[in-house]
């Protein structure tokens, strides 16, 4: 069909398994606090339950990343998508404080097992000349199915049960369902790869790929853990600032997240005919450096209208350099390095957002907001530093 890539059958089976499982994790992310608040939690708690599920995706990734060889990527991404349900389906009928920082911890080690080894299955079925693609359409359908999952979890609780705590409940058990419906379509796929996507597509550069690797991996977590910081700094806790701060509604919080999820499949699309005109990591730099600006808006209580722009568009421009991101760092390595890569780059992300939401939400009860969207763009400026000044001027090459 004109327009429609030629993905092969284990690709498109590999998006829609990834579709359901961020139609749950989406409708979780914006419920599952105002779940904790209506129980009568406060933002620390918030908090801390996020550094206990981040953290254990860090402390899982390299596990995950030397498992996932053995065991194989699909049938990896099969038993943590089950997993991951079952800690959904728990996170939402306890109660007990040490039980949901259990199930987090569960939670998280789930994500860790699916984030690990989709990369590497993706790169084993796309030719390397669709890695860009396949890498931007998984992206914008992850970004499609959070939007559907953020409206549902909108429209689920007050539909239900009146936005108390019965609905917020039942929402998360609808999020948990449909994870489970992530498992049918890897079962549907088989473990054999495209022979092309075995030849990595970046040249070595100059001075030996052994020490620039080194360097590489380096300058990688660095970034990625400034970045992640100043993303869970504000991701993790919008849904309460605008609760408690903007005093929105459950259902204006569910649109303002879809509509921001809504915006990031069009930017991640327009991603790879962007890096062709201007370079791939000037692209990543500049998607980056435009978010700045969208966190320091939040600093002057600017209302919810503002406040939601300011979100939707930092997550639009988020959306145009992290696909690529994501397809550049596989390209980087060696084929049997990439999941080793995977897990470190999971690690960096994870730590980075378990440090900042754990102590973000302490500051937010002691010194409120302000701090945290300063904190927030000052990461994220020395992300974008950090990633250009290293990979600069090293671009993949045009097959890729």
């Amino acid at each position: 069909m004109p327009g429609v890539p030629a993905f092969g059958r284990n690709l498109w089976c590999l998006l829609t398994q990834n579709v359901f499982i961020f139609l749950g994790i989406a409708l979780q992310a914006l419920i599952l606090n105002l779940y904790l608040v209506a129980l009568g939690y406060r933002e620390d708690f918030v908090g801390l339950l996020q550094f206990a599920q981040t953290a254990a995706i860090g402390l899982a990734a390299l596990p995950a990343g030397s498992l996932a060889p053995r065991l194989g990527p699909r049938r990896m991404l099969i038993v943590a998508t089950a997993a991951l349900g079952t800690s959904f389906a728990a996170m939402a009928l306890i109660e007990s404080p040490a039980l949901l920082v259990a199930a987090a911890i569960v939670n998280g080690a789930s994500m860790a097992s699916i984030f690990v080894p989709m990369a590497p299955y993706l790169m084993d079925n796309a030719a390397p000349e669709l890695r860009r693609t396949a890498f931007s359409a998984n992206f914008a359908a992850l970004s499609l199915a959070s939007v559907v999952g953020s409206a549902l979890g909108g429209q689920v609780p007050a539909l239900i049960g009146g936005g108390d705590l019965n609905g917020y409940r039942a929402a998360l058990l609808v999020g948990a369902s449909l994870t489970f419906l992530g498992i049918p379509p890897l079962l549907l796929a088989n473990d054999r790869r495209v022979a092309e996507s075995m030849v990595p597509t970046t040249p070595a550069p100059v001075g030996g790929r052994v020490t620039t690797e080194r360097i590489d991996t380096l300058a990688m977590c660095a970034a990625t853990i400034l970045m992640s910081a100043s993303t869970g700094l504000v991701v993790a806790f919008f849904n309460v600032y605008l609760r408690d701060q903007v005093h929105a509604s459950t259902q204006t919080i569910g649109t303002i997240f879809a509509v921001a999820s809504l915006a990031m499949a069009p930017a991640s699309l327009v991603a790879p005919a962007l890096s062709r005109r201007i370079g791939l990591v000037a692209t990543i730099a500049l998607s980056r450096i435009l978010c700045v600006p969208t966190i320091i808006a939040l600093m002057f209580d600017p209302g919810l209208a503002i406040a939601a722009l300011a979100y939707i568009g930092r997550s639009g421009f988020m959306s145009v350099g992290q696909p690529l991101d994501n397809a550049y760092v596989m390209e980087l390595y060696e084929p049997r390095k990439r999941a080793r890569v995977s897990a470190l780059r999971t690690l960096s992300w994870n730590g980075g957002w378990a440090v900042a939401t754990a102590l973000g939400g302490i500051a937010i009860v002691n010194l409120g907001y302000h701090p945290i969207f300063l904190a927030a763009a000052l990461l994220m400026l020395g992300s974008v530093i950090v990633h250009y000044m290293v990979f600069r001027g090293r671009d993949a090459s045009p097959r890729a």
